[in-house]
């Protein structure tokens, strides 16, 4: 499936004025964990299909069948696309939450519920720093450093080693990682005056990631060497207690213990899967 069919051409520039059908596509325990989480903020039902990149499920919503895929059926307009990239996802959601939301209140004069600002509106000073810190969080933190591990260390088998590139991706997140925590907000908590956004989700999520592979240290009283070697790639980066106060309020939001509860379930059943192919061999 292309990006947007041809037929729905015609609908392209329509807003979305009420709730679509909304499928996700991805393993929980990559990418679409943030989509997810976004999903269970906003609060609107969906549907989850499990599914690994390059599968044939994958395939059939993304060109490269890589995940996350939201496939977004909209009968309103007569119309359905498919958003791909984690943040682009994330973004799209938030946009859309703030317009149905907006369109209600327009139309029943007794909903006086604030939209829920996950992404701020477009052409404001929040957006262009929420559209800034996004596009830095993917390029710096994911793409240039999380990535380059995963890719030569995690699935060296399929990409092949390059320990260099990892070193030097260590580097990288560390000093992107510097640089983003300046930006947390002393008032809200979190990267944006207005409080949690979907951004949140992203550096959130990163540093989570970080903590599993052994880049940055799980905890403020994590032991570390007593004369440490600036650019040291093999010891995890030290948590702040600025930074590990931020990461502990974000744990404790109910929409990411609800998607870490969905990510251990899908773990649990393809354990279970995976008992039960045994049981017959």
């Amino acid at each position: 499936m292309a990006f947007t069919s041809s037929a729905a051409m015609s609908s392209d520039n329509k807003t979305i004025k009420s709730w679509p059908k909304l499928t996700l596509y991805g393993d929980l325990n990559m990418r679409p964990f943030r989509n997810v989480w976004m999903l269970e903020e906003i609060g609107f039902g969906y549907h989850h299909v499990n599914c690994k990149p390059w599968s044939k499920r994958a395939k059939a919503v993304h060109p490269l069948g890589k995940v996350p895929a939201l496939l977004v059926e909209d009968d309103d307009n007569q119309q359905q696309f498919v958003v791909v990239e984690s943040a682009a996802i994330n973004t799209f959601l938030g946009d859309m939450t703030r317009e149905i939301e907006s369109n209600k209140r327009t139309h029943d004069d007794t909903i006086n519920k604030p939209s829920r600002l996950l992404v701020p509106p477009p052409a404001t000073r929040l957006r262009a720093k929420y559209d800034s810190l996004t596009l830095f969080i993917m390029t710096e933190l994911d793409f240039q450093a999380l990535w380059i591990h995963r890719k030569h260390s995690d699935m060296k088998n399929v990409f092949g080693e390059a320990p260099i590139a990892v070193a030097e991706a260590k580097r990288q997140f560390d000093k992107a990682l510097d640089a983003i925590e300046l930006e947390l907000n002393d008032e809200s908590g979190y990267l944006l005056s207005s409080g949690f956004s979907a951004c949140d989700i992203l550096l959130s999520n990163c540093c989570f990631w970080a903590q599993q592979i052994g880049w940055l240290a799980r905890s403020t009283s994590e032991d570390e060497p007593s004369s440490p070697v600036a650019g040291d790639t093999t010891m995890p980066k030290s948590l702040s207690p600025k930074l590990a106060s931020y990461l502990a309020q974000c744990r404790r939001r109910k929409a990411f213990i609800k998607a870490n509860e969905l990510r251990k379930e899908q773990v649990s059943e393809r354990n279970k899967g995976k008992e039960h192919h045994r049981s017959k061999l």
